[in-house]
């Protein structure tokens, strides 16, 4: 078989229209070609590497089962992650109902100074692997509401409405997971880093 990249259009057509077929070979392609990204997309959501491990497994299994509705109007690896990250959300929330049924709706209204220190850490290169191991650490709800607003950029009606929570609640649990990052952060680092 020809050497084909996921991130030529063309061939990323060849490597849907051979995965449409079942053909094992541009299976393997995809998922070798996207393994990483898809790793570490799934790390963000995970407390530890063998649920990440997991999430990607579930994830390619929908891949393959829903990659013959791929539209090749945009990137075929945004594609991908863009199944895979659902998938998370959807086990999270399956999974983590009562956590997330039970989220109460605390102070929404204050202020959330965490956010200019916060991003001042993450900036620093060095401190970019610290973050991720840290917000593998938060609670599940926390890491969820997190990864949602800041990596995946869903609004907080999006994301009441995935996780079947009010805005409020995910408001008030993303300003939460940024002043305990924010402390987990100076306790194990220290303030000036």
């Amino acid at each position: 078989m020809e050497e084909l990249d996921i991130n030529n259009a063309n061939d990323a057509m060849k490597i849907v229209e051979g995965c449409v077929k079942n053909d094992r070979r541009y299976q393997e392609v995809l998922y070798t070609q996207t393994f990483t990204k898809m790793i570490g997309a799934c790390l963000r959501y995970s407390s530890d590497y063998d649920e990440a491990m997991d999430f990607v497994q579930d994830g390619y299994v929908k891949v393959f089962d829903k990659i013959g509705g791929y539209q090749p109007s945009g990137s075929l690896v945004s594609w991908i992650k863009r199944i895979i990250v659902n998938n998370v959300i959807d086990s999270l929330r399956k999974s983590s109902k009562q956590q997330f049924s039970e989220i109460e709706e605390e102070r929404t209204d204050y202020v959330d100074d965490s956010d200019e220190e916060l991003e001042r850490i993450a900036q620093d290169d060095k401190n970019a692997g610290r973050i991720v191991e840290l917000i593998q650490k938060l609670s599940p709800v926390y890491r969820t509401v997190f990864n949602m607003y800041v990596v995946e950029e869903l609004s907080h009606n999006e994301i009441a409405s995935r996780l079947g929570i009010s805005v409020g609640a995910s408001k008030s649990n993303l300003a939460k997971a940024k002043m305990r990052l924010k402390q987990m952060f100076i306790d194990k680092y220290g303030e000036n880093e």
